[in-house]
Order: structure tokens, then C-alpha cells, then sequence
């Protein structure tokens, strides 16, 4: 042990040159205004305040009341920095969402070593715990950033100054506590059911710490997450620091983040206890030279205890997932100079829905990559996963280009409403970056078609849709191009108790009927109506691209298709009339 202590000297000993001594004046922060600009705005009151400013960007508008600030998506996001990281790792991301109008809500600040003691931890005794908490008044807003750069009086730090109390680089099951605290607050401000997580490194690996441990739940016992991205995250660990050079970034070796991100141990050659198991002791945790300051993985006081490693615990289904990983052409082994290609994809470790996105960035410049980072915030593309809105709010959402793993390359964007009573609704949908863009309205919980139909103008209004009180599903889709994430659309779903168009009773209820289905050559659609109707029957692939149109007049019409020819897949049969549209479903096998 006295030789690793010498080695470790020796290894540091110039790193303790450069690194001896940090300025508390953030230097070279002034060298970029947008971060600037962001800390005066969040640090604005004293340092001990609850009240966070929203920075905004530099218009002649001046500061708006944050109370009122628009919240423009289903769902608030929280995007998470990795080790050594802080709030300004998002800084691009955050000077997009501006420019675009995004409501921010400020730091969501934690001091996750706040008794100051590197080799105790205790998160168990509300008292006692070392995760301090200074966001008891959020305002409601579009998105926030996590800081665990903070000082014990509640101060945001930016990159270049890592507090003493190494917060930035505690343990990973203090921060799935501060995530914990995050996801309530950030529910309460915004009035939302759920929040969506973003993490970078080992940001992500905080949000499946939330996720995956029941017991850091909500009160209500659920995780009120509709889904998480990870960007860089080392799910199956990284070994890529090491003494004398991650020195000179800022990393402690023998912090408890740096333990519970190892792949494997270098001395005994065990692998990783917070991801893969085993036992706290410093027999199974031997790494590198001097060792951990503690080996307290769970943080309730007490070393030696038996751990279950993250990778062991079962993944909810409830939720959408997205993995972006790298692939850096300067990178001899595969993977972002830090994590490997292997380690950074979570479905390496679980066999779930997640879209994984691949880019060609070193690690830390992951999260600038704004593109990739929008598409895999899309919404998702499964009824079950929709995320839910309210009737006469308007939205905005994102046509993106699928992942190349996406089980659709069509681009699906699924919402979930609720009527209480009945009455008429129509959806109106503008500013659409791809063409042809369908809408369509399906029941819950038997997903039948009551409306569906592909527009190629902008903007677009529906036509008013009869419905019983319950649950229904609103789904958007068109093809994402590479630039389509720039655009976002915005879409109201109109609910009145009267019919706001005109409409006929004579072919409001017509039938719409296909057999076989699935089918393997040949399609019988019927339509009956108890009086004559005019209209179109159209068939369109999974794409949307029409494969079959006819003409049909009358009250009893029946119509032979043959499909020999078509490929297997998922067909829409369409009925459309002046003032009503049916779709059904056609499997082709």
C-alpha cells in the first residue's frame, strides 16, 4: 500500500501545479457572453436565494415575468452534465432552445457533498444527508439544467472551477436522490405529469439511477419519466482516466464518481460494483494507486454490504428511450475517446424499444451536437408511450430523421387526449417542414381509425370529429429530413361541445368493412350507407404514398383489390366523402 501512495505522488505531482490553485472568478468565462450572460442571470440574487432567473435572449423585449413564461411542449426536460461537468456543458443546446423560443427555467441546483467529508457518505438520514437541495421555488418552464457544480451556499459554478467539495463528482446514487428532489420540483412548478431526462455521460447514468431504483419514486410510487435520452453514457462502464492525466481536467481519482463509472478494477480486475454487483470492500474495488477515498457504493453509512449493480436491476417499459453514441475517427479502440462504442449503447445491457443514433464527435462535444440531440428528443412513435396533452392548448413538436435501428422511417408522433363529455374536435397543425403530413385520431382502447388524412398545405385545419367521452389517441406523421429538426410544428387539438363545420346526416355513418385482413392476394372493401354517398377510396402504404384510388358512389359499394404484387406490410384503407373521412387498417402478408 505505501508503494501506490509513493507512485501516487509521484504520478500527481505536476498535476498538483496546475490544479493547486482555482480562481473563484470563473476565469475565461468572460470570453464566451452567452455563459456570461447565464451566470449573472442565475447567480442575480444572493447566493442562499430559491428564486432562479430565467435567461433570455438579448431582444429589446427585456426580462419577462418568468410566472408567465409559455410552455411549449407536453413535457417539461431536464438535461443532466456528466463527471466534472456543470450546467454550461448544455451551453449550445441552451443557446439553441433560446433562438427558438424555449421558456427556461434556471439551474436546478444540488450540493451533493455538502458535510465536506470525502471518505462518509450518508444520503438515509434526512438530517444528516449529504445532498443539499436549493430549489424550492421553480418556475414553470420548457426546460432546465442540473448543476451539481454548486457551493454549499447554493452558488452555480461554471466549467472552469470545480468546488472543494467535489459535488460534480460524488457518487452516482446521490445524484438519482437530487434527481428524485429535481423530477417533484419540476412537477409542481409546471403543473405536468412527467418530465423527460437528458443525460450526457454520467448524467444518464443519474437518470437511470432515478429510473430503475422504485424506492427514489415519487409518493405516489411511480416515476412520473416519459423518457429518457443518454448521450455518451458509459451504461457498461469506462476505465479512460487515469492519474497524472485526468489530473490535468480536473478528475479525482479516488473520488466516488470515478469508482462507480469503472468498467472493471485495475488491480484486482473485478469488475465495476455500481454497474455489475459484488461487495464493497477494497479487496474488490483495488484500483490504481492510492484507492477510493470510501467504498460506501450504496452511500448508507456502512462499507462491506453486498451491492446489486445497476446493470442487474430491471428496466421499466413504460417510458420512450434514445441512445446516442459516438464513433470517433481519432479513437484507436471504437467509442468517444472515454466511453466505448459497446459500453456507450444501452440496448448492449437490456433488451428494450430504444433508438440509437451513432455521431463522429469526441466525448465532451457531445452535448453541442444539437441535431442529434433533437432527434432524439422526438416524440415517440408507440400509442402506449404517447405523451398526453389537453384540448384547446397549442404545442409544438419535431419531425425528425429516424434512427437507423427505428422500427419506422417514417417519423410518428404520438399524443394521448381525454373528453369528458361529449362534443366535436378538430386539430390545427402550421409551420410543417415535411410533406405529405398525416393526421390521424384513433380510439383507445381498441386503436380503430376514426380519422386520418395526409395534407400538403400549410397551415392545416381539420374538419370536426363526433366523439363520446373517453380516451383517444392524436397521432402526426411524415418523413424527417436532415434539416427538419430545425422546425418545429405547432398544433392545437380544438375540442367544443357544438360543431364548429357543417356537416350532412345522410352519410355520417357509413361503414367501412375489409376481409380477409390480414389478407395475401386479394382485398374485399365494402362500404354501407343508408343513403347514396360520392367519394374517394384511397389505399396508401406505411409511408404514406398511395398505391390504389377509385372512385365510389351509391350505398352499398363493394370493391375487389388485388395485392399480389404489393409488398408485405401495414396498409390504410381509406373512405373519403366531403364531410367525413374513415380509415381502417390492412395487413398484407
Amino acid at each position: 500500500m505505501k508503494l501506490k501512495i509513493a507512485l501516487l505522488l509521484l504520478a500527481f505531482s505536476t498535476s498538483f501545479v496546475a490544479f493547486g490553485q482555482h480562481s473563484k472568478y470563473l476565469p475565461g468565462v468572460t470570453e464566451n457572453p452567452a455563459i456570461q450572460k447565464h451566470l449573472d442571470e442565475v447567480n442575480a440574487k444572493i447566493a442562499d436565494t430559491t428564486y432562479l432567473f430565467s435567461a433570455i435572449p438579448s431582444t429589446p423585449l427585456g426580462v419577462s415575468d418568468r410566472d408567465e413564461a409559455p410552455q411549449h411542449f407536453p413535457y417539461p426536460i431536464l438535461f443532466i452534465h456528466g463527471l466534472i461537468g456543470c450546467a454550461d456543458s448544455w451551453i449550445d443546446f441552451y443557446n439553441s432552445a433560446l433562438s427558438q423560443g424555449w421558456s427556461y427555467g434556471g439551474h436546478v441546483r444540488f450540493n451533493l457533498n455538502s458535510d465536506n467529508n470525502f471518505f462518509y457518505s450518508n444520503i438515509f438520514s434526512a438530517s444528516q444527508s449529504d445532498v443539499k437541495d436549493f430549489n424550492t421555488n421553480l418556475p414553470a418552464a420548457d426546460f432546465y439544467l442540473v448543476n451539481f457544480n454548486c457551493g454549499l451556499d447554493g452558488t452555480s459554478y461554471s466549467t472552469n472551477y470545480n468546488t472543494p467539495t467535489q459535488s460534480n463528482q460524488a457518487a452516482i446514487v446521490k445524484q438519482g436522490l437530487a434527481l428524485k428532489l429535481a423530477v417533484k420540483r419540476i412537477l409542481d412548478a409546471t403543473g405536468k405529469d412527467k418530465v423527460i431526462l437528458m443525460g450526457h455521460s454520467m448524467g444518464g447514468l443519474a437518470a437511470r439511477q432515478y429510473l430503475q431504483n422504485s424506492n427514489l419514486w415519487q409518493a405516489d410510487g411511480k416515476h412520473h419519466i416519459a423518457k429518457i435520452v443518454t448521450t455518451g453514457t458509459p451504461h457498461g462502464g469506462s476505465n479512460a482516466s487515469f492519474p497524472g492525466i485526468s489530473g490535468f481536467y480536473g478528475v479525482d481519482e479516488s473520488s466516488d464518481a470515478v469508482r462507480d463509472l469503472r468498467r472493471s478494477y485495475f488491480y484486482s480486475g473485478d469488475p465495476g460494483v455500481y454497474l455489475f454487483g459484488g461487495a464493497e470492500n477494497e479487496s474488490v474495488m483495488n484500483d490504481l494507486l492510492a484507492g477510493f477515498y470510501n467504498y460506501d457504493v450504496n452511500c448508507n453509512g456502512a462499507e462491506s454490504n453486498i451491492i446489486s449493480g445497476l446493470n442487474q436491476k430491471s428496466m421499466p417499459s413504460d417510458l420512450d428511450f434514445a441512445c446516442i453514441f459516438s464513433d470517433y475517427n481519432l479513437d484507436p479502440l471504437g467509442g468517444d475517446l472515454v466511453v466505448g462504442t459497446t459500453e456507450a449503447q444501452l440496448k448492449s445491457y437490456y433488451n428494450i424499444l430504444c433508438e440509437t443514433f451513432e455521431i463522429n464527435v469526441p466525448h465532451t462535444n457531445m452535448p453541442k451536437n444539437t441535431k442529434v440531440n433533437v432527434e432524439g428528443l422526438d416524440e415517440p412513435d408507440y400509442y402506449d408511450l404517447s405523451y398526453k396533452i389537453e384540448p384547446n392548448t397549442t404545442y409544438n413538436g419535431f419531425i425528425t430523421k429516424q434512427a437507423p435501428d427505428a422500427e419506422y422511417a417514417i417519423d410518428y408522433d404520438d399524443f394521448v387526449f381525454t373528453t369528458t363529455q361529449p362534443g366535436w374536435i378538430s386539430v390545427h397543425a402550421d409551420n410543417i417542414a415535411s410533406y405529405p403530413f398525416g393526421i390521424t385520431i384513433l380510439d383507445h382502447p381498441n386503436y380503430n381509425y376514426l380519422f386520418d388524412q395526409t395534407y400538403q398545405n400549410d397551415p392545416i385545419q381539420t374538419q370536426a370529429l363526433f366523439l363520446q367521452p373517453g380516451t383517444y389517441y392524436l397521432e402526426f406523421y411524415a418523413n424527417g429530413s436532415s434539416i427538419s429538426w430545425q422546425y418545429p410544428y405547432s398544433f392545437k387539438l380544438g375540442w367544443s361541445p357544438n360543431n364548429p363545420t357543417a356537416t350532412t346526416e345522410a352519410d355520417s355513418n357509413f361503414e367501412l368493412n375489409i376481409s380477409p385482413n390480414p389478407v395475401t392476394q386479394y382485398a374485399i372493401i365494402k362500404i354501407e350507407n343508408s343513403a347514396p354517398i360520392n367519394g374517394i377510396l384511397q389505399v396508401r402504404n406505411e409511408v404514406g404514398l398511395e398505391v390504389y384510388r377509385a372512385e365510389i358512389e351509391g350505398t352499398q359499394i363493394e370493391k375487389q383489390i388485388n395485392l399480389e404484387d404489393f409488398p408485405a406490410g401495414v396498409y390504410f384503407v381509406s373512405i373519403k366523402t366531403e364531410n367525413k373521412v374513415a380509415t381502417r387498417k390492412l395487413i398484407k402478408n
